[in-house]
């Protein structure tokens, strides 16, 4: 897919090549899922008519234990499991573990809002901005209670706990210049949580270096 943003019929915008492989990964358990739903639909209504109580047959048919489908639709289960909790594992792990060239910003949940620090000093609150095509690492805690960092277009959330740092990184595509992605609260934290939303705008390197330098020239001129 390369590093560009993806639009789905009725999943968020894939902003980065993860969000892709998640979406890939949902699918593929969607489809499973899926076919075993209906499998066990039709085995269920095929049964209630083959099986059923007749007038010439009042009791119903009497039918014994298999013990080697007891374990195959046992093992065909856990298998498919333990497949899938692999995969998974195996994208969190990816997201957690950032490239050594990174771009860290610092994010604290507050009630209610998120607060977010830049390298060269700048610290802004709910409304943010985010180079393209750059590795950024959100290094994330909580000033007070548990908050829940969740950027629905890259399809990851990650609890922001007082008195500890989680982190995930993210690599947002070029072709999404220009936009603003919702960063919500998905963790309840007392009243104000439905309007703790924060907005992360995708901006091209030189004018993310714009903004940054604007902002910091604004703080300094406000202390």
């Amino acid at each position: 897919m390369g590093n560009q943003a993806t639009h789905t019929s009725w999943l968020p915008i894939e902003l980065t090549p993860m969000a892709h492989d998640v979406d890939t990964l949902f699918y593929i358990m969607l489809g499973i899922v899926t076919f075993f739903f209906v499998l066990v639909e039709v085995l269920l209504i095929t049964f209630l008519i083959r099986y059923r109580r007749t007038r010439t047959n009042r009791v119903g048919a009497n039918v014994h234990g298999s013990n080697l489908l007891e374990t195959i639709w046992t093992a065909v289960p856990a298998i498919i499991l333990v497949f899938m909790g692999a995969f998974s594992i195996h994208y969190v792990y990816a997201l957690q573990v950032p490239p050594a060239q990174k771009y860290v910003i610092q994010v604290t949940g507050h009630e209610w809002y998120w607060e977010f620090k830049y390298p060269n000093g700048v610290d802004v609150q709910t409304t943010f901005e985010v180079p393209a095509g750059q590795n950024v690492l959100f290094d994330i805690t909580s000033a007070d209670v548990i908050h829940g960092f969740y950027i629905p277009a890259v399809r990851v959330q990650q609890d922001a706990l007082p008195g500890r740092r989680t982190q995930f990184w993210m690599n947002a595509s070029t072709d999404s210049i220009g936009q603003t992605f919702p960063v919500p609260c998905d963790q309840f934290c007392g009243p104000g949580h439905p309007a703790m939303v924060a907005y992360m705008k995708v901006v091209s390197e030189d004018e993310f270096n714009r903004w940054l330098n604007a902002q910091l020239q604004k703080q300094k001129a406000g202390s």
